[in-house]
């Protein structure tokens, strides 16, 4: 398989993070801990905890354990790079998923997240390893519940959710994968080939993570995705009620139901147990949009990308006449870089999966390729933008026999949670961006030692 290119500054921290070995060695002297993962898609940061939305059992683990304000989330703020790189430890351009849909120059294919075959497609996914299959090549056992990517690597969770598909995926020849692209439905997804059911109540999600939990080869780890109320924030706008209120069923039914659940079941006290999100939104309207059809022909490129970015790939000799017509006139409400112009701190550049041009519109303006394709159900909220810029930063809350109990940390960055999880399962990291140190005060002293003794 073709590796992907990695940023020169990454590797010096890949190659750091081996000297933490050690550290692992000794926690796994110590033996494993159980680790439960909940990411809740589009829980914002600025509208829980009474801000907007009250969210009472999330406060309560925070009252139990450790919270932050924020954490720092990585570039691009969507949802497949995000997860990818909570279980990687490692920026998107490191661990290749560096959007939700993307162009790989060398297979000539395009990746969409989700719903299309390529998502479940391993080559895509071939750079890098996720923290449950590390773990399980060290002998341990894990479960995932539709965490996004998980279905994408050819050996699967201990414990898992499929999806469900309307086609067979492994029948079908990538390269005739545009035939089965054609829109059957008139809202998102425009086209199924598998999904998760995420019509499943998330009581229902949640009592087979305890009935894993409470079998004879329980999992040690635990890593589940729900994807509320990111479709309200989409839809409505994240100063909506039906946001609110998305934000208070998921408090009630997935945070209070879990605690509640895991109280029953004697495992409250046993298991760490952490809340995250992806992102949070921004308010978006049809008024701030940029179309491209203003500036560029549709024959001179290929779009992967639209919304708080853009991702164009120009058609052979058409580079610089794009970049060209797309920077003429200076316009406030873009910015427009080559791949090599791309800023240092996004870490989104070192790999091929990057387009030649990416477009970065300010915060609450969107970017369309032409007016009549613009989808009146997706205009009031959205996400995408640099974090710093946007500040569309994720949620943190964590609870457990590892944690100090009614602790605010300073705000620290997601990839800092992988070896935090690794520390916790004893099990030794694979190379990654993310610092332990970073995240280490949050620990209780037990939890700590194995550090102490280097």
């Amino acid at each position: 398989m073709t590796k992907l290119l990695v940023r020169n500054t990454s590797v010096i921290c890949l190659l750091l993070s081996l000297s933490l070995h050690g550290i692992f060695s000794e926690a796994a002297k110590k033996g494993k801990e159980t680790v439960i993962l909940i990411s809740m898609d589009g829980m914002g940061w600025q509208y829980i905890s009474g801000q907007f939305a009250d969210t009472p059992n999330l406060d309560a683990v925070g009252r139990n354990g450790v919270r932050a304000k924020y954490t720092i989330n990585v570039v691009p703020t969507i949802t497949w790079p995000t997860h990818h790189s909570y279980v990687t430890g490692l920026y998107p351009e490191s661990h290749g998923i560096v959007s939700n849909s993307f162009w790989d120059p060398v297979y000539k294919e395009n990746f969409i997240y989700d719903y299309d075959c390529s998502n479940y497609d391993p080559k895509f996914y071939n750079a890098s390893e996720p923290i449950w299959l590390t773990l399980q090549k060290q002998g341990g056992r894990s479960g995932v519940y539709f965490w996004p990517g998980s279905s994408g690597y050819r050996e699967k969770p201990t414990y898992y959710e499929k999806p469900i598909c309307l086609v067979n995926c492994s029948a079908i020849d990538p390269k005739d994968l545009p035939k089965y692209r054609k829109k059957t439905r008139k809202t998102w997804p425009s086209y199924i080939h598998c999904l998760p059911n995420y019509t499943e109540p998330f009581t229902s999600r949640l009592d087979k993570v305890i009935k894993w939990l409470k079998s004879d080869k329980p999992p040690q780890f635990v890593a589940v995705y729900i994807d509320h109320p990111d479709w309200e924030g989409h839809e409505y706008g994240p100063q909506s009620k039906e946001y609110k209120a998305a934000i208070e069923k998921v408090d009630r039914e997935v945070v209070g139901y879990l605690t509640d659940r895991l109280r029953e079941e004697r495992l409250l006290e046993s298991v760490n147990l952490i809340f995250v999100s992806d992102h949070s939104f921004n308010n978006i309207s049809p008024s701030h949009r940029i179309y491209l059809d203003d500036f560029l022909e549709q024959t001179a490129y290929m779009m992967t990308e639209s919304g708080a970015m853009g991702h164009l790939w120009p058609k052979d000799g058409k580079l610089e006449e794009i970049f060209a017509n797309l920077t003429k006139e200076p316009n406030p409400h873009m910015k427009v870089y080559k791949k090599k112009d791309i800023p240092k701190s996004y870490h989104w550049k070192h790999n091929r999966r990057i387009p030649p041009i990416f477009i970065e519109p300010a915060v609450g303006w969107s970017i369309g390729q032409s007016r009549g394709n613009s989808n009146a159900t997706w205009v009031y909220g959205s996400h995408g933008w640099p974090p710093e810029e946007s500040h569309s930063y994720p949620i943190f809350f964590a609870r457990g026999p590892a944690f100090k109990k009614n602790l605010e940390v300073q705000p620290f960055s997601i990839l800092d949670l992988y070896p935090l999880m690794c520390h916790l399962l004893g099990i030794a990291p694979q190379p990654n961006n993310g610092s332990l140190e970073n995240v280490v005060s949050m620990l209780n002293l037990d939890a700590v030692t194995p550090l102490m003794d280097l």
